[in-house]
């Protein structure tokens, strides 16, 4: 076990919260761990390699942000959508329902936190003749509209049990790295908030969109002002993954400034969870690398 623990360490385990339960990623592999409405932990692996792992150029800089992002989004509905079945929250989802409410999902997305904002600072400034200042207040608008968004969902008890998972999958993300067996208590010991985690790559995303979109020409029709900015999002979601990805893993000035901006961020999301929930997350973890797999 103290081998595989190692192998996940170097290889950057991640995960995400679930429905009652913590999903954990390895590179060769994802598990699902949830909490049963009859207190029983139900664990399940998923043999699945990351792209990154199946296509070495897939691990190009720039290029493996994008793909990087589009992994972890696919199983992390994948792991949202099973566990809603697991705690029975409705019955089992059709792959292609499945795949509709994730397309949907990004639609809204985009159109709520990328779009809307563009058009909402248009209206105030002419993005033409102030670039900068433009994408400037754009981006206040958008950082408005998420942390008003996160606010409110916040107050919803299911939600905050949601952020509670949160904070157990990176206690248990921690300790691998720290190479500590995996106990309730060193779990819990561990910082609640991750330098790799999502939260933070979102608002990493906001602040590369300020500079990258500022560098795009401004035309005066407004259709295609907006359109390019939807174009030009993964180029935003590369530079904002490599600088995530920076500011992880070294200990300069300007990467804990990041990282401190990331972990306030991660204060609207990521919330101190129980012990019981740090078990589900220890569950997950341990079959993520390839140990104790039960049904």
């Amino acid at each position: 076990m103290r081998l595989l623990l190692l192998m996940a360490k170097q290889a950057a385990l991640g995960g995400a919260a679930a429905l009652e339960g913590v999903m954990m990623k390895a590179p060769w592999a994802w598990a699902l761990a949830v909490r049963l409405p009859s207190g029983e932990v139900h664990v399940e692996r998923h043999e699945e390699p990351a792209l990154s792992e199946r296509y070495p150029w897939a691990k190009l800089p720039l290029i493996r942000g994008v793909v990087t992002l589009w992994d972890a989004l696919s199983v992390s509905y994948r792991a949202l959508a099973r566990s809603a079945e697991l705690v029975g929250s409705e019955d089992e989802m059709p792959k292609g329902a499945l795949w509709g409410t994730v397309a949907v999902s990004l639609l809204i997305g985009i159109a709520l936190f990328i779009v809307l904002p563009g058009f909402l600072a248009g209206l105030l400034l002419d993005a033409a003749r102030f670039p900068l200042l433009y994408n400037l207040l754009a981006g206040l608008i958008k950082v408005s509209l998420l942390v008003g968004y996160l606010l409110f969902i916040g107050r919803m008890p299911d939600i905050q049990r949601f952020f509670m998972y949160h904070g157990a999958e990176h206690k248990a993300i921690h300790a691998v790295e720290k190479g500590l067996p995996l106990t309730v208590e060193n779990v819990m010991a561990q910082p609640r908030f991750h330098p790799r985690c999502g939260t933070t790559f979102i608002a990493f995303v906001i602040v590369v969109s300020v500079l990258v979109y500022s560098l795009i020409p401004a035309p005066q029709v407004l259709w295609w002002r907006l359109l390019a900015r939807v174009l030009f999002l993964p180029v935003v979601a590369a530079l904002a993954f490599e600088l995530l990805y920076f500011s992880a893993r070294h200990e300069d000035p300007v990467s804990r400034f990041l990282r401190a901006l990331g972990f306030r961020f991660q204060a609207l999301t990521v919330a101190e969870p129980t012990p019981d929930m740090v078990e589900v997350a220890i569950r997950s973890t341990e079959a993520a690398v390839g140990e104790r797999v039960v049904a």
